[in-house]
């Protein structure tokens, strides 16, 4: 482990030790890899915190396994408890509490509630937040308060992960307002987050049994931001643009592929809001363009389409666009998902 590594980890385990946090990544990160990773190094750096693992989608045994096919170590005993899903044939552990399903939540927050009572400052695992979201969300709401208040009343913290662009935009945006702290992580190697005042920016390489961080280079942006609109549809340019007319940002517009391309290599934008179905060239064509531009490779791109089959997030995804957008979009999230991405690159609104 590097400098730089042991540096990172050690602020989120400082910073993260009393915080409610959600790691936030496309399906086709190393979200789960990641969180392992991060339990594996706090159980080492803190041996008398115990950690207590919700079992929503993967079975202790699986939880297990799957540190050994990470190359994580993690020592099993009494620091390492488990809230598991009862099944016919399954084994039963002393490490263990049981559950009828993900849905007793009853059952789960009574084990919640005694472990952190008999252990202090532990740190709850909430292994899969899209499980929970099949529920009906004031349920889903009313147990993660549950769970944060026991946590804060003796002193713990959480960690939860979540797949983003799974979910309906309007739930994803809720369940992430649930936490204290949203870690994203992209799949292109990066992770970005704030913790109080402090912005957290690192690009990140994973090995057989290791993770290292290396800070990255913030890019400094002026006070307005200059922001490409690619739909072929006329009317969703100016819907956009009266949506973010409070906002210091400039607009121009394309209306097909050809001269989206065009225009971001003259113009050199700071955002593009990218549709998907246009006639000419759609926009996965566009992405990939602009990918092979040395000039234009890094401009951040969010796509805004009405196509929201996962196939369709994911492919954006594998592209390397930096957000998606459901239409109809309603425009506080489109404000709010400009500002996530902008951010990431340091830019600040200064007005």
């Amino acid at each position: 482990m590097n400098d730089q590594t042991r540096e990172a980890l050690s602020t989120l385990r400082k910073e993260l030790a009393s915080k409610n946090a959600l790691f936030l990544a496309p399906v086709d990160s190393f979200i789960e890899r990641l969180a392992y990773f991060y339990v594996s190094y706090v159980q080492k750096e803190d041996p008398d915190r115990t950690i207590v693992w919700l079992c929503l989608s993967a079975s202790r045994d699986k939880v297990l396994d799957r540190f050994e096919d990470f190359g994580f170590d993690v020592n099993t005993g009494a620091r390492l408890l488990f809230i598991d899903i009862d099944a016919p044939g399954r084994e039963h552990h002393d490490d263990t509490f049981y559950c009828s399903s993900v849905a007793d939540y009853t059952k789960m927050a009574s084990h919640i509630s005694n472990i952190f009572q008999d252990n202090e400052k532990s740190l709850l695992i909430v292994d899969n937040m899209n499980v929970l979201s099949t529920d009906t969300m004031q349920v889903v709401e009313n147990f993660v308060k549950f769970m944060e208040k026991k946590v804060a009343e003796n002193g713990g913290g959480m960690i939860s992960m979540l797949s983003k662009n799974i979910l309906p935009s309007e739930t994803e945006v809720l369940i992430t307002s649930f936490f204290d702290v949203v870690i994203e992580i992209t799949n292109v190697g990066e992770i970005h987050t704030e913790i109080g005042m402090k912005n957290f920016d690192y690009r990140y390489s994973v090995e057989e049994g290791s993770i290292e961080f290396e800070p990255m280079q913030k890019k400094i942006r002026g006070d307005r931001l200059k922001i490409l609109i690619v739909d072929d549809e006329p009317d969703i340019p100016e819907l956009l643009k009266l949506s973010l007319i409070s906002e210091p940002y400039d607009f121009i517009v394309a209306h097909n592929g050809e001269e989206a391309i065009d225009m971001t290599l003259k113009e050199l934008p700071d955002l593009i809001l990218l549709d998907i179905m246009m006639p000419d060239m759609d926009g996965y064509e566009v992405v990939e363009h602009l990918k092979k531009s040395k000039s234009a490779n890094d401009i951040p791109v969010i796509m805004i389409s009405a196509k929201t089959a996962i196939e369709d997030k994911v492919r954006g995804m594998e592209l390397g666009i930096d957000d998606y957008i459901s239409k109809p979009f309603d425009k506080r999230e489109v404000k709010a998902r400009i500002k996530m991405v902008m951010r990431r690159l340091g830019w600040v609104d200064e007005e």
